[in-house]
């Protein structure tokens, strides 16, 4: 086995060099061991300026993210999103593996890091969300400044004509007074779909008025509720929408994929980091869980990372959905 594991990496080594993407081998104490021509183009620093260098050195440590520990880690493989800075003062955002070198190869207790740049990819992935966001909030505004409006007076206008024909005892205002119910009750559906889509202004208290609200449109279709035992103040307003966000999408799978009887929204706060959690009774799997590389599953997982989140989703046929996102104030 020693002889297979020394053949393995000596037949590896050569292979990681000519690799397109950054590679980089440490050892057991992260001195720069190896260093491609894929690292030098990332990063900047040539292979003789961080040979036997500590690896901090070019991929500084950061408290808040924990890096190195990341990296360093001697339990097996790893992976992560981290923004590095290059050596021209650049910042760049990588996708990171990292894995331990067998034993008895030529690098024992060894690190194996491979890094590929994603800050195009990150860059697009925001615009794409910030679009899509922008339009959703363009059709809410058009649906309450022009479509209300527009059947307000309607129903006015058929609210006016019952009352003439009233006066008349005319047999046809009963019709004319339902007519105008109809047009009020429209007009108050077309306002809560411009809620969803234009949500209220996310001040620091916002997100949980928002989350209230949402709480109250579920409730027209099943019981729905939102517990938040004391405010919680959120700062940033684009972690609030994406918060918000969340929930929208997992109150709008329980409602129409799970057979929700009942759903909860919860909203906590535990020192610096901010829980929110919304779980359903429903019996059946919807696709967020069932298909973790859907869009929509996609679509939340990034919006977690961009509060520098987290998040689950899971599904248990006793239990029902749970969607948590942990994120920092």
């Amino acid at each position: 086995m020693n002889d297979a594991n020394e053949t393995f990496g000596t037949a590896l080594l050569p292979l990681l060099q000519a690799s397109p993407l950054a590679c980089i081998v440490t050892d057991r104490s992260q001195e720069i061991q190896s260093w491609n021509a894929g690292a030098e183009a990332l990063l900047g620093w040539k292979a003789d300026e961080v040979l036997h260098k500590p690896l901090s050195r070019v991929l500084p440590d950061d408290k808040r993210e924990n890096r190195l520990e990341i990296l360093g880690d001697t339990s097996g493989s790893a992976h992560a999103d981290l923004s590095f800075q290059k050596k021209n003062g650049g910042i760049l955002k990588v996708e990171i593996w990292s894995s331990v070198f067998p034993a008895d190869t030529p690098v024992p207790s060894g690190h194996l890091l491979l890094l590929q740049d994603v800050t195009e990819k990150k860059f697009l992935e925001k615009a794409l969300l910030e679009a899509s966001e922008r339009e959703q909030r363009r059709i809410g505004q058009e649906l309450h400044d022009h479509l209300c409006q527009h059947l307000l007076g309607a129903a006015f206008g058929a609210k006016a004509l019952a009352g003439a024909l009233d006066r008349e005892h005319s047999r046809h205002a009963p019709q004319l007074h339902d007519l105008a119910r109809l047009i009020n009750e429209a007009v108050l559906q077309v306002r809560d779909i411009s809620r969803g889509l234009h949500p209220v202004e996310l001040d620091e208290a916002g997100l949980m008025s928002a989350l209230q609200e949402l709480a109250v449109r579920a409730s027209q279709m099943t019981f729905c509720v939102f517990h938040c035992d004391r405010r919680v103040l959120v700062k940033n307003t684009g972690a609030a929408l994406n918060a918000y966000r969340i929930a929208q999408t997992a109150v709008t799978a329980a409602l129409q994929q799970t057979g929700a009887k009942k759903i909860e929204i919860v909203l906590s706060q535990s020192g610096d980091s901010i829980c929110l959690r919304i779980s359903d009774d429903g019996k059946k799997e919807g696709e967020l869980t069932a298909n973790p590389g859907d869009v929509a599953a996609k679509t939340l997982q990034y919006r977690a990372e961009a509060m520098r989140g987290s998040l689950s989703l899971d599904f248990d046929p006793e239990n029902g959905t749970c969607v948590t996102c942990l994120f920092p104030l």
